[in-house]
């Protein structure tokens, strides 16, 4: 299990930047629902496929967070996001990655109506093929492997309302089997 504590100092020290920046829009707090869509790359390390290849796919990546952003800018959250590659007819359907996690980070509000959302957190995940192309921690089962790693994200929004903002998503962390890049685009609306 890795830990990694470095982000608390840098978290910290965004809540303190943003509480001394004056702009005029305020802040809006409370909870929000941010959809997601984009493009993933999923790289699958030698050691985890039975090929013993280094396998690399581009996907579609889906998903949605719950977040509540509390009135001095910290924001928690929990979320659900899902990529595969995949053909119309089902002709392929080689891996599947789903995550569920929770994150803390930071909503920075600036004066010319853009967001900057750092994030931090921790997801299980599961990572699923149909042909059994993977190299599993649990005996008979080559269909599934699953395990938790901490992860970061990085948000930038334009408000386009008082309760509205739209914008990209980046990602790019290690995992236990490989790695998983993604830009998606988000929407983000104040319930």
């Amino acid at each position: 299990m890795k830990i990694h504590l470095a982000p608390a100092p840098l978290l910290a020290s965004l809540v303190l930047l943003q509480a001394t920046v004056s702009h005029a829009n305020s802040v809006v707090d409370g909870l929000q629902i941010s959809p997601r869509i984009g493009k993933s790359t999923l790289k699958l390390n030698a050691d985890s496929t039975s090929l013993h290849e280094v396998v690399e796919k581009d996907t579609l990546l889906t998903g949605v967070t719950l977040g509540y952003v509390s009135p001095f800018y910290v924001m928690v959250e929990g979320g659900y996001s899902t990529q595969g590659n995949w053909t119309w007819f089902g002709s392929e359907d080689k891996y599947r990655l789903s995550e569920y996690s929770i994150a803390a980070g930071v909503q920075i509000d600036t004066p010319h109506g853009f967001r900057i959302v750092p994030k931090y957190g921790r997801e299980r995940w599961d990572l699923y093929s149909k042909e059994g192309l993977l190299v599993t921690n649990t005996p008979g089962n080559t269909n599934m492997r699953r395990s938790y790693d901490n992860f970061w994200e990085l948000t930038l929004q334009k408000k386009i309302g008082k309760s509205v903002a739209l914008g990209l998503t980046y990602k790019d962390n290690p995992y236990d089997f490989g790695n998983a890049k993604s830009f998606a685009f988000t929407a983000s609306f104040g319930l």
